[in-house]
């Protein structure tokens, strides 16, 4: 499976992914949130990890003030 690089992260699953993470959620309640199947929630939330857009908090996980910063660059292009 190939990765892509930060700034393809935030297409349409990577945006709807961002915006349930304003508060602490789980993979599963991300799926069920989105209509996502949680293995594409699970790939979309490593990426989003290693780019820093998120951070795990147990086994929920929470945007960060980078992800908040992509997602308003992404709203002003």
């Amino acid at each position: 499976m190939a990765c892509l690089p930060s700034d393809d992260i935030l297409g349409s699953t990577g945006v709807s992914v961002l915006l349930t993470l304003t508060i602490a959620t789980t993979l599963e309640d991300v799926a069920q949130k989105t209509g996502l199947p949680l293995f594409r929630v699970r790939g979309t939330v490593r990426r989003l990890l290693e780019a820093g857009f998120t951070h795990q908090v147990g086994q929920m996980y929470e945007i960060t003030p980078a992800g908040i910063e992509k997602l308003e660059q992404k709203e002003k292009n």
